[in-house]
């Protein structure tokens, strides 16, 4: 486990040792003062419980509560802990979470590296790409296709947050896609100029980037500042 709240975790949350999928649920839990054990674990460790049945989807992450209900699925455990924290709710982030998913959806070639991703059976890789596919893939997702969907995020934001004054999940997924777009891990070799004419999807990400909560998260996993998010103008939005 990376973190541990204080006073004995009530929740177990287990995905690998990286933020990608799970980063939004953690901070979620974390800003709703939420008592979670955070497990991290390899991909031997993923497809060997796998094979053991603990995974409901085959796949990560899992969250089971204090009261023992195993969740899975990004999504719906995303959801929940939203709930728990007490998070704003609306179709509109909802929305704005399946836009999202769509951005993630196109990358998944980039991701892996082959077109089907992983097996379910055993995480092993599917149809790989070959190299004059792999670099239409990135050329297309940097020149085309993220641009076009953060263009269409970026009208979206019109207030402090999506959904107006409150903050919601879509909002830690959005700054959690947007902090590794600036840093080049969510999607690597995709470069940061997908973001260029993003001033909003930036400005909201760097506010949530200066909550308490979440700067207090960054500093105890040791995470840093891109330079983009690094001051924050509350009279930008």
């Amino acid at each position: 486990a990376r973190m541990t709240r204080m006073g004995g975790p009530e929740h177990h949350l287990v995905y690998l040792d990286q933020r990608m999928l799970a980063e939004p649920i953690r901070l979620a839990l974390t800003i709703g003062g939420v008592d979670f054990e955070d497990e991290r674990i390899g991909y031997d460790e993923v497809n060997a419980r796998r094979q053991r049945g603990e995974l409901p989807f085959g796949q990560v992450p899992v969250l089971v509560t204090k009261d023992g209900a195993v969740l899975s699925q990004t999504s719906a455990i995303l959801r929940w802990a939203g709930q728990q924290a007490g998070l704003e709710e609306s179709p509109f982030c909802d929305a704005v979470e399946a836009a999202l998913g769509d951005v993630r959806v196109v990358m998944r070639p980039q991701w892996y590296g082959h077109v089907l991703g992983r097996s379910p059976v055993d995480g092993t890789f599917l149809v790989p790409l070959s190299q004059a596919q792999a670099d239409d893939v990135v050329k297309l997702l940097a020149d085309v296709v993220v641009p076009t969907h953060l263009k269409r995020l970026e009208a979206k934001v019109v207030g402090p947050y999506f959904c107006g004054a409150s903050l919601a999940i879509c909002d830690l997924s959005w700054y959690n896609m947007c902090i590794g777009l600036l840093e080049e891990w969510y999607c690597p070799g995709l470069p940061k100029t997908v973001l260029d004419a993003c001033p909003r999807l930036i400005q909201l990400a760097s506010r949530i980037h200066h909550l308490p909560a979440v700067r207090a998260w960054n500093e105890a996993n040791g995470y840093g500042t891109p330079p983009a998010l690094a001051t924050y103008d509350d009279t930008a939005m």
